[in-house]
């Protein structure tokens, strides 16, 4: 036997095995380095997604979770002393004129109108408005979806005439009584808010007895003429999703009983892939660790952008600040989101708001100065309802009592004087003019804001064909 040529194999082949090892290690080793890497980028594509596409569904979702919050507290008792609070499908009617102790949690609040509101479901079945006959008197029920999208009924829309309107969602199929109006709403869950014009105190009760006249009833237990009785009250607590992961869950709840909206399937798209979409059923217990911290530093986020959307400069006209791109969004989300953020609002056909908080020298306004206010022959606001204006705190956009207790001066005050020629001039200050008080609209001593609502404008005011004027600085003696 040929030693030599056995000890070569044996060598060779423990050389083999050598090498076969440190393969398989290396393969191993590599193997787990690529499984690591990998790893690593599944969890920052997981974060990132659930990051920039939560706060894009964020800003998407700011309406539906905001009245999905305010709907349940205040279709719930909450406590003893809840100021807003009615049964589903049925109305709250502010009690008073609205003054600095009667605004309870509106913000810049008018003093020209009651106010009544009331969250509605149609999921099961029409709900269907009874409104009186108001004589020509201006009223409107502003009817939000969850969008933050409005439609009207009231004066400028269907008449003054007593009327019945249902309320019908996308998924009902049935007959209607006869007489009664369709009104088609987009989403089953939404908003009431209305407004009866008052003109004052000796105006209240005749007023207030057309709101107690607007009620609402199920098809099933509507008969003509005749409200429903109350429901019994339902308790609970008072819940915020908006600042969590809850946020998320309310709106793909929300989602996946929505129908869809024309041109956003692809949007839709990007919410399923972080598992907030129409098609899936979001369950924040799944998520991984990078999708969890996404969507929490989403919520951060977008937070921080409707805050600040809210504070964007607003195009002025004459130092009047308007918005004309309230209750139709398209896709601005963004400013949808801040909209609800302030409040949410009529349609600019239905009425405008110009608002003011700097006077002629690019000052903040103060009731330490005195302004006026001057409207020009044949330059009174062109509304088919009515013009007024108001000056709140600037600090929390309350009104603040004055002695007069006049805190809005319009076209339907009382004893207003005008000049020879036919113009107007209104003073606006905090003490009490040394003539005469008659076109004086008291201001708070501090810092305010003025707001001028026009209801019903006239094309003339949509267009920019009429501005309001400026508002003048008088100098102080």
């Amino acid at each position: 036997m040929n030693f030599s040529l056995v000890k070569k194999r044996i060598f060779f082949l423990a050389l083999f095995i050598v090498f076969a090892v440190v393969v398989f290690a290396l393969n191993f080793d590599m193997g787990a380095m690529v499984s690591s890497r990998q790893k690593k980028n599944d969890e920052l594509i997981a974060e990132q997604m659930a990051y920039h596409v939560g706060t894009l569904a964020y800003l998407y979702g700011y309406p539906i979770v905001d009245m999905h919050t305010q709907m349940h507290n205040e279709t719930h008792r909450l406590d003893p002393d809840q100021q807003v609070y009615a049964a589903v499908n049925r109305l709250y009617r502010y009690p008073a004129i609205v003054g600095p102790h009667t605004a309870g949690n509106l913000r810049a609040p008018n003093n020209d109108t009651l106010y009544f509101s009331g969250w509605f479901d149609v999921s099961s079945q029409p709900l269907i408005i009874h409104t009186p006959d108001t004589a020509d008197r201006y009223f409107t029920i502003a009817v939000t979806n969850l969008y933050a999208e409005v439609e009207h009924i009231g004066r400028r829309t269907t008449g003054t005439a007593e009327g019945y309107f249902a309320l019908v969602g996308p998924k009902w199929h049935g007959e209607l009584p006869p007489d009664v109006k369709v009104i088609p709403v987009e989403s089953e869950q939404g908003w009431l808010l209305g407004r009866m014009l008052v003109d004052g105190p000796d105006d209240f009760d005749t007023a207030m007895s057309l709101v107690n006249n607007i009620w609402l009833a199920g098809l099933s237990e509507f008969t003509p003429g005749k409200p429903p009785g109350a429901p019994g009250e339902m308790s609970g607590e008072r819940i915020d999703p908006r600042a969590g992961l809850a946020f998320f869950d309310v709106l793909n709840a929300h989602l996946r009983d929505l129908p869809p909206r024309a041109g956003e399937e692809a949007l839709m798209s990007q919410f399923d892939l972080i598992g907030v979409g129409r098609h899936h059923d979001f369950d924040p217990q799944t998520l991984s660790a990078g999708a969890r911290r996404g969507l929490e530093r989403a919520i951060v986020d977008g937070e921080a952008i409707v805050q600040a959307a809210t504070q964007r400069t607003i195009p002025d006209y004459n130092g009047w600040m308007i918005s004309r791109e309230i209750g139709r969004y398209g896709f601005s989300y963004m400013h949808r989101a801040s909209v609800a953020r302030g409040g949410y609002g009529n349609l600019p056909e239905e009425s405008l708001y110009p608002a003011m908080v700097f006077d002629a020298d690019g000052e903040l306004m103060d009731g330490s100065r005195r302004y006026r206010l001057h409207f020009a022959p044949g330059q009174l606001p062109p509304v088919e309802g009515f013009w007024s204006l108001s000056a709140y705190r600037l600090n929390d956009l309350q009104l603040e009592e004055n002695a007069l207790a006049r805190y809005s001066i319009g076209d339907r005050t009382q004893g207003l004087v005008y000049n020879p020629d036919g113009s107007l001039t209104l003073t606006l200050q905090h003490e009490k003019p040394a003539d005469d008080s008659a076109n004086w609209l008291p201001v708070p001593e501090g810092r305010f804001m003025l707001v001028m609502r026009l209801y019903a404008p006239t094309e003339a005011i949509l267009g920019n064909d009429y501005l309001l004027p400026r508002l003048e600085n008088v100098p102080v003696d």
